[in-house]
């Protein structure tokens, strides 16, 4: 009997563990160092993580290159592979059939200011990041190597998340009203 209900107490643990955020964290957290690690070993750079902006440069320079036989710049990782970094075209394809096999892929009907708004939001983030020298994950590496700017941009991305949130939040405060 007790050994029963040391067993229940174990696979309740387990079961409250797996489903903490925090849990799902330090998985993801693995994983990415692991990540890191086979595309150093692949010919990456040591700070090439995995980056929407970084790929969708490399993506768009790939293909040009490809269709219009030009030499604009690529990764390391990239120039070495058959086809430019696909990252993007998986993440985005996999949030789609995620969100379609969950039922929660929904369209928000809105005017064509606010699709304009969140157009130029997307360019402006795309164009920052890439001024700045990529990814959030890409700024870590960075901080860690001791690069400043790469501190500042990721200070700087906190605070506009935190704006973003807030304009957000007030504008579900109006819906609601």
């Amino acid at each position: 009997m007790l050994q029963n209900t040391s067993s229940d107490t174990i696979r309740h643990f387990i079961s409250t563990l797996i489903r903490h955020p925090a849990f799902l964290g330090v998985i993801i957290g693995i994983l990415a160092a692991f990540t890191q690690a086979l595309l150093i070993s692949a010919g990456g750079p040591e700070a090439y993580g995995v980056c929407i902006a970084c790929h969708v440069r490399d993506l768009v320079n790939g293909m040009t290159n490809i269709i219009a036989d030009t030499s604009l710049a690529l990764a390391p990782i990239s120039k070495n592979a058959i086809l430019p970094v696909m990252g993007v075209v998986g993440i985005m394809a996999g949030a789609f059939i995620s969100a379609k096999v969950h039922r929660e892929h929904k369209i928000k009907e809105a005017g064509n200011r606010e699709y304009l708004f969140y157009f130029v939001g997307g360019l402006a983030v795309l164009f920052l990041t890439m001024i700045f020298g990529g990814c959030p994950y890409r700024a870590a590496l960075r901080t860690g190597y001791g690069d400043l700017t790469a501190l500042l941009f990721i200070i700087m991305m906190a605070l506009g998340v935190v704006a973003g949130t807030l304009y957000m939040l007030r504008k579900a405060e109006k819906e609601e009203s």
